[in-house]
């Protein structure tokens, strides 16, 4: 088939599916399965969709999925009698966009970023969040808007392996570029997300006037010449499991990496060969998100919402997962040898920032290519 036929194939087959799902012969979770499988969003314009007797999750797949199942979804379905399916199929701004244009939103909640959040409240493409259920009290400053809320936190962290430095460990980002007295390969992000951060950083400037020095061209010019700088000594990770490889099979002694991959490395390396510092790090949020339209409704996802911001449940899912708690009511349940690797405990909260969506939105273009181009000339 040339392209064009295969969509046009792959549209009729989502067409059929479609109407299978208004006729009842398929359920919404088979639904969204097919539309999955064929990697296309039917183009409908119909209220029978919106007929819904479960809550639809959408996030990004893998064993998050799972926990997120177990620790938020089936606890609400015992507390209610309403079930809650977690769809992992990737819930990016495209494809929300996607479905409420089309009439055929199938999707009732979305775990997005702010940024994504931000894009799609100014395009009309959500619901604003319902505060009088949802409470603003149990999510960290910065990560309630209009028409998004906080849900967990991951960091962007200093990692290492003081065996393969000689127990001689970078205490913050001006060490990761001091190659003569941490030498070895360090890992960074192929994508400039959470990275020129730490470049800025590691000139002397504070935390708290990081987004402001970027904010210049300057800014952003110094701290692009810092990775090509360090560049002969820098491998990319272009996925989480990339950056937790790099570590497991020591091709890197230093590295940024996501404070979730930080998670299963504790475990997975010998005692002794990992450990982690937030010293500096970037915190980010995860968002939720409700699609306009949703099939569910609006009142029952805002109560799912608040179901998952009982502290006891995000410990869980720290735990589980390594997704730091939103709720900063959730510090207090944490057990001690976990409260080091928490992105959102009250001490690593004060050595870091919180990651600026609105820098992105305005730089993030321009910075990757300059940023790559540092990489790999």
């Amino acid at each position: 088939m040339t392209d064009t036929t295969d969509f046009e194939a792959k549209r009729d087959i989502a067409l059929i599916a479609a109407e299978r799902y208004k006729q009842g012969r398929l359920t919404r979770r088979g639904f969204i399965a097919a539309m999955g499988a064929l990697g296309v969003l039917p183009a409908l314009n119909s209220r029978a969709l919106a007929q819904a007797k479960e809550i639809v999750v959408v996030n990004w797949g893998g064993t998050a999925a799972d926990v997120l199942q177990e620790v938020m979804c089936d606890t609400y379905a015992e507390a209610t009698g309403i079930p809650v399916v977690v769809d992992g199929s990737g819930p990016s701004a495209g494809k929300i966009r996607a479905m409420v244009e089309s009439g055929a939103v199938v999707w009732d909640l979305c775990d997005s970023g702010a940024g994504s959040a931000i894009i799609l409240e100014q395009q009309g493409m959500t619901q604003p969040i319902d505060y009088s259920i949802v409470d603003k009290s149990k999510v960290l400053d910065g990560t309630a808007y209009n028409n998004g809320v906080g849900n967990y936190v991951y960091s962007y962290v200093l990692a290492t392996n003081p065996k393969m430095l000689g127990g001689n460990v970078p205490q913050n980002w001006a060490d990761v570029w001091n190659v003569k007295d941490f030498p070895g390969m360090r890992t960074f992000r192929k994508s400039v997300r959470g990275q020129l951060e730490s470049a800025t950083m590691a000139q002397g400037v504070a935390p708290q006037d990081v987004y402001e020095v970027l904010g210049t061209q300057d800014g952003i010019d110094a701290a692009i010449a810092k990775f090509r700088e360090l560049r002969d000594n820098i491998i990319v990770w272009g996925s989480g499991s990339d950056s937790q490889n790099l570590f497991l099979q020591e091709e890197v002694a230093i590295g940024n990496i996501w404070s979730t991959r930080a998670h299963l490395l504790k475990d997975q390396m010998d005692e002794g060969a990992f450990q982690v510092s937030f010293n500096g790090g970037v915190i980010a949020p995860g968002i939720w998100v409700v699609p306009k339209d949703n099939p569910a409704g609006t009142e029952e996802v805002m109560k799912f919402i608040a179901h998952a911001q009982d502290p006891a449940l995000q410990v869980k899912w720290l735990e589980m997962i390594g997704s730091g708690p939103i709720n900063p009511e959730a510090a207090a349940l944490v057990p001690a040898e976990l409260a080091a690797w928490n992105p959102s405990s009250p001490e690593n909260l004060a050595t870091q920032i919180l990651y600026n969506d609105e820098w992105y939105a305005k730089n993030q273009i321009a910075a990757e290519e300059a940023y790559v181009d540092a990489l790999i000339n």
